[in-house]
Parts: C-alpha cells; sequence; structure tokens
C-alpha cells in the first residue's frame, strides 16, 4: 500500500478529529428524550453508552492501525468477508445518513418553535429551509471544509457545557438516583438504543489512519482520548437535564415539545429567555452546519458506490467541479420525503432516531465481527469481540425497527445480483470498464 503523503495528524488534532466526528447534533435531542422514556434510569443508559464507545472505538483504532486504508470500515468489512458484505457497509451508511438528513433540521426547527412557543408548523417549515439550504449549496459545488466541521463541533461542546454548568447549583442526590420501582430496565434498554445516535462516529477515523505521524501508537491514544472527552460531554448534559427536570415524561410515540428541545429549557430555567433564545438559534446554526456537511459527505459516498458497481449508474455522474449533483438530489428526495411524511404522520422524533440506529448498530456488528477476524493482537481480539456481543444482544432492543437494515440488504444484494447477471451477458460494463 503506497504511503500517504504527509504524516501530519498528531496525538491532540487526532483526539480533536475524533471528538468533533461523533458530538454532533443527536445530543441536542437525546437527553430530553430518553430522560422522558427512563427518567433518572436514563443515566445507566448513558453511562453503559460510554463504556461501551472504549472496546467499540478501541476496535476500529487496532483495525486503523493494523490495516491502515482511506476506506474506512467498508475496506475492513470487505476484507473480512468479501465484496458483498463491504458494499452492504456503504448501502447502510448512506440510508442511515439519509434519515439524519431530515432528522437533523427538525431538530433545530423543533429549539425555535419551541422556544418562541410557535406552533408544530414552524419546526417543519424550518426544517425545510435548512435542508433546502444544505441541498443548495452542496448542489452548487460549495464544500463545507473540515474546520468548519470543527467549529460546529466546537459549538456544541461550547452549549453542553453551558448547560452543564447551569445546572450545577440544582444537582442533588435525590433528583437522579433511580429508586426502587422507578428504574424500569426495559426503558433503559430503549433509551440505549436511541443514545446510539450520539455515539456513532468512532469508525469515522479510522481512514485518517495513514496519515497519524505514528499511527501504530497514537491512533488508540487518540482514540482513548476522544472517548474520554465524550464521555464527559455527554454524561454531564445528561446529567443537567435530568436534575432539573427539563423534560415531560411521555411514551415514545408522543410529540412533546420541551422533550426535542432540553437543553434551552436548562438554559432558559438558569439564566431566563435569553440563554433559551441564545441556545435555540445556536442550536440552528449547528444543525445547518452539520446538515450542509453531511449532504456533501453521503453525495459522495453514493457516486462512490455508484463508480465502484455497488449502485446504480445513474448515480455515477460529477460536474465540471467534481460535485455528484445527481447524488445531491437523490439525498434531497429522500431527506424531503422524510420531513413530509413526518409531518403527514405525526412521527415523533423518538421513533425516527430508530431509523438509523437500527442501520447503525447493524453497522457496528459487521464492523467489530471483521475487527475479531482480523485484528492480530488479543487485547484488539477481545476489544472487538466485547464490542460485536454487546451490539449483538442490544440489537433487539430496536424493536420493530429491526427489520430496516434486513430491507436495505435485501435491496443490495438483489441488485449486486442482478448486476453481476448483465454484466455476464455484457449489457453492463464491468467495473474496470468503467470511466
Amino acid at each position: 500500500m503506497p504511503e500517504p503523503a504527509t504524516r501530519s495528524i498528531s496525538v491532540w488534532q487526532g483526539t480533536a478529529l475524533y471528538v468533533g466526528a461523533v458530538v454532533g447534533s443527536g445530543i441536542l435531542i437525546l437527553p430530553g428524550i430518553t430522560a422522558s422514556i427512563a427518567g433518572a434510569g436514563a443515566l445507566l443508559a448513558w453511562a453503559g453508552m460510554i463504556l461501551l464507545s472504549l472496546p467499540l472505538a478501541s476496535t476500529f483504532a487496532y483495525l486503523a492501525r493494523d490495516y491502515p486504508s482511506a476506506g474506512g470500515v467498508s475496506t475492513f468489512v470487505e476484507r473480512a468477508f468479501g465484496r458483498y458484505p463491504g458494499a452492504l457497509i456503504g448501502w447502510f451508511y448512506f440510508i442511515a445518513a439519509t434519515a439524519g438528513q431530515f432528522i437533523v433540521p427538525l431538530t433545530g426547527g423543533g429549539y425555535v418553535s419551541y422556544v418562541f412557543h410557535w406552533p408544530r408548523g414552524a419546526a417543519f417549515g424550518i426544517a425545510t429551509v435548512i435542508l433546502a439550504g444544505a441541498i443548495a449549496s452542496n448542489y452548487r459545488g460549495i464544500r463545507t471544509s473540515g474546520k468548519v466541521q470543527l467549529v460546529t463541533s466546537g459549538l456544541i461542546a461550547v452549549v453542553l457545557l453551558a448547560a452543564t454548568a447551569a445546572a450545577v447549583p440544582a444537582m442533588h442526590s435525590g433528583a437522579w438516583v433511580p429508586h426502587g420501582a422507578g428504574l424500569r430496565w426495559s426503558a433503559v434498554g430503549r433509551s440505549s438504543m436511541l443514545i446510539f445516535w450520539s455515539f456513532f462516529g468512532w469508525e469515522a477515523i479510522a481512514s485518517l489512519a495513514p496519515e497519524f505521524r505514528h499511527p501504530q501508537r497514537d491512533v488508540l491514544r487518540a482514540t482513548w482520548g476522544g472517548v474520554v472527552i465524550v464521555g464527559v460531554l455527554y454524561f454531564g448534559i445528561a446529567l443537567a437535564v435530568i436534575v432539573t427536570h427539563a423534560y415531560v415524561a411521555a411514551p415514545p410515540s408522543s410529540f412533546v415539545p420541551v422533550n426535542n428541545a432540553a437543553l434551552a429549557r436548562v438554559m432558559g430555567m438558569a439564566i431566563g429567555q435569553p440563554g433559551a433564545v441564545v441556545t435555540a438559534l445556536l442550536a440552528v446554526v449547528i444543525c445547518l452546519g452539520t446538515t450542509n456537511a453531511f449532504v456533501a459527505a453521503i453525495s459522495r459516498l453514493a457516486y462512490a458506490l455508484a463508480h465502484h458497481g455497488s449502485a446504480p449508474r445513474w448515480l455515477d455522474q460529477v460536474d465540471a467541479r467534481g460535485t455528484p449533483q445527481r447524488a445531491v438530489l437523490l439525498v434531497a428526495l429522500m431527506a424531503g420525503t422524510g420531513i413530509l411524511v413526518t409531518w403527514v404522520c405525526h412521527l415523533s422524533m423518538t421513533r425516527l432516531v430508530y431509523i438509523p440506529n437500527s442501520l447503525g448498530i447493524a453497522t457496528y456488528i459487521l464492523g467489530t465481527a471483521a475487527g475479531v477476524r482480523l485484528i492480530r493482537t488479543p487485547q484488539g481480539k477481545i476489544a472487538a469481540g466485547i464490542s460485536c456481543a454487546a451490539c449483538i444482544a442490544a440489537y433487539p432492543f430496536v424493536g420493530t425497527f429491526i427489520g430496516i437494515p434486513a430491507v436495505v440488504a435485501l435491496g443490495c444484494i438483489g441488485y449486486l445480483v442482478w448486476r453481476g447477471r448483465w454484466q455476464a451477458r455484457g449489457r453492463i460494463p464491468r467495473f474496470n470498464e468503467m470511466r
């Protein structure tokens, strides 16, 4: 494998990249939603996910160290199990991230409509504007730099730290310790599955392993540093929401605005309405930056899948600026449909988050299984085994959404088999015959 042009990433830079990849807009809504489901027991779910992050993130760090590749987790899975599972990872990522493109804008819209007491429709209007702005920007070929994404993640960290600090005066043991029958393990399990949305990203930096100055040593150090920082931020904000009671207990199917904007309520309770307004405005900025970056990333993923023969050739197109405009339009169609269906069917954010989560957990099951097979060191194999077993054990808590990865898998495998037959007949050019 050729050496990367430069090895420039230090441990501290790698840690920052990990935090930037994991800390996303999902943390704006999940503390309130999980608290509404499990009460103080949600803290156990957050703590459990933080603990799981250590072997999970370490698994991908070991894989990146032993098999450095810009292809990341799909490369690992393909190396371990063959082309079809490797292609499947790409499909899982694409569908999961596309679902995120209507969840993230709705998050920003939900914050604004809650703080200003606007009707439900306002949240969907704001979400549509956020999505349209991101689509237009990407269609015109305006790219979001990595520095902009680090700024977005930094804004999220500032909001989390501010809300946590504002809640400190309210922190007393009686407010956040689960008691007796109040602790429902099924609710804790459901909360854990929702929390996965905030922990996706440990695999993302694997593709940058070749660019670390000392990958054999620094990839693992950066991983562990990222786990600690993300864990402190996440547990702190979950604790802040619970001790201030900035949520309303409700079944998962219900739409409760305050649970989707709990951080704004925390700030409003601590320093008044100006704090809530600033939090809401920052949420819109964060969601716009996140949506813009993800539209760019997943449209290029769709193009890459098509270019390698794993998705329809119609998507294998870029304009003179290198923009995959057809893929951008596909993302716009799918995300826009998601917003419309959510509005018409009165779906709750809780239900929506299960869609990408089911696919993300399936991705982690395949990725960690590849780790069990490929990682060379005993400690790495143990980390992969623990992670894979934990993801498999947790997966049933996805509930009725457990079938989504199976449907996507059938679509992916069906397409690849169909394409292979047409290639054999000479109707479709093989990859090495494509431009």
